[in-house]
């Protein structure tokens, strides 16, 4: 129980960031674009209860973050995947790593599966989800979604400066840095995915194989 718990929290906080960066990206626009200042800002913010603000702030990034997760999902799978897909490219020591512990467990712990099936990781996630075994790659999975996210609305910020800027010069330089700003966090989601593969068959093997006490030398 207390496992699952943490899980959903992963979730949860990984929403509110993104919904907290969105948000904040959305009030530099107004300030930049739309004549809004800080005092404004803040005036604005201190008619509200601190009560009130501290429970509903919180919980309105976290259901912003939610919105804003597929269409993250749909624009990194449809369109950001070929725009920047040289920084998808994965790192050979995890490759190597999740090539070594595939093998190991198509050959030895499929059962009559084995041969059959080329890629075991969905039925090892399912049992060490099952099992409780581990939640290190579900920390991964928050964090590759989180950057994700962030790849999204930094090419979305791009996009919209390019049109709201006063001069073009301006707005092509401030779609310059999103897309910069985007390859960045496309390359950093993509290391935290290349862990969760192999985070999840090391959490199946330790759970399945004998360790006998004197064969390690």
């Amino acid at each position: 129980m207390v496992e699952k718990i943490r899980v959903s929290l992963w979730d949860i906080f990984s929403f509110f960031l993104t919904g907290l960066l969105a948000m904040l990206v959305l009030f530099a626009f107004f300030m930049a674009y739309g004549g809004l200042t800080l005092k404004e800002l803040f005036d604005a913010l201190s008619t509200f209860p601190a009560a009130i603000t501290l429970v509903a702030a919180p919980l309105a990034f976290t259901l912003f973050g939610m919105v804003i997760e597929p269409f993250a999902n749909y624009f990194d799978r449809y369109a950001l995947k070929y725009i920047l897909g040289w920084v998808s490219k994965p790192k050979e020591k995890h490759s190597h790593e999740e090539t070594l512990l595939k093998e190991e467990i198509r050959s030895k712990y499929m059962g009559s599966l084995n041969g059959k099936i080329d890629n075991p990781y969905a039925i090892c996630k399912e049992y060490v989800e099952t099992k409780q075994l581990s939640t290190t790659f579900m920390v991964y999975l928050s964090r590759y979604g989180f950057y994700r996210n962030c790849a999204f609305i930094s090419v979305a910020s791009g996009i919209a400066a390019l049109f709201l800027a006063s001069t073009w010069c301006g707005g092509i330089l401030a779609l310059l840095f999103g897309v910069a700003a985007s390859a960045v966090f496309k390359r950093r989601a993509e290391d935290f995915y290349s862990y969760m593969a192999p985070a999840v068959y090391r959490a199946f093997l330790i759970d399945k194989v004998s360790w006998v006490p004197g064969n390690g030398g």
